[in-house]
């Protein structure tokens, strides 16, 4: 009878474990429909990839990364200054096409630093502009989405197993073993119940 007692919780806890491993594993496989008894049988991601990527697409492009966030985020001082010693080297290269040697050689750092500061006034209000009219016309086409959506689904299904694992790997094997962990406390309740009555 002890025997019993013992190894009910250790049977059900090897259940729960085996269990949640078989379900995870059946996310990634089959790969290739297999077909049991006129039964077909096709792991979640390769069945259901398509609108999986789709769903992602959307949930990114609407809530983790929305346009008018993503762009404000851009507007930054280190951005906009960046931005203005670029507009302002561009802007020196140009006069250098027109304006004689002998003229420019002499003011050429006055000139750019002058630029980079008149730029860099105009840059946030620019910027803001920019990314407002940008926001808008980007979300209404959903390109971050569509990229997203076209990244996954180019993926053949080994990478996008190894791209989930890469993610959830830790909480895959926290289900795993939660699965064994419910298992010993369902077999210990049985215990209980065996031993009461």
């Amino acid at each position: 009878m002890t025997w019993d007692l013992i190894s009910l919780p250790l049977v059900a806890a090897l259940i729960g474990w085996g269990t949640n491993v078989i379900a995870i594993r059946m996310l990634f496989w089959p790969r290739k429909p297999l077909n049991i008894l006129g039964w077909e049988f096709l792991g979640v991601l390769p069945k259901r990839q398509r609108e999986l990527a789709k769903s992602i697409a959307e949930v990114v492009n609407d809530e983790i990364l929305p346009m008018e966030e993503l762009l404000a985020a851009a507007n930054t001082p280190a951005v906009r200054s960046k931005l203005a010693q670029l507009v302002a080297a561009g802007l020196t290269e140009k006069l250098r096409r027109f304006v004689p040697r002998f003229i420019l050689e002499p003011t050429e750092e006055k000139i750019r630093a002058h630029l980079e500061d008149l730029v860099a006034s105009e840059l946030e209000t620019l910027l803001g502009q920019v990314a407002a009219g940008l926001s808008r016309e980007l979300q209404e086409s959903q390109l971050l989405g569509q990229l997203v959506e076209e990244k996954i689904n180019s993926l053949d299904l080994l990478q996008l197993e190894q791209l989930v694992l890469r993610v959830a790997k830790n909480e895959l094997r926290h289900i795993e073993l939660f699965g064994a962990v419910l298992g010993l406390i369902i077999g210990l309740v049985q215990v209980l119940i065996l031993s009461i009555f």
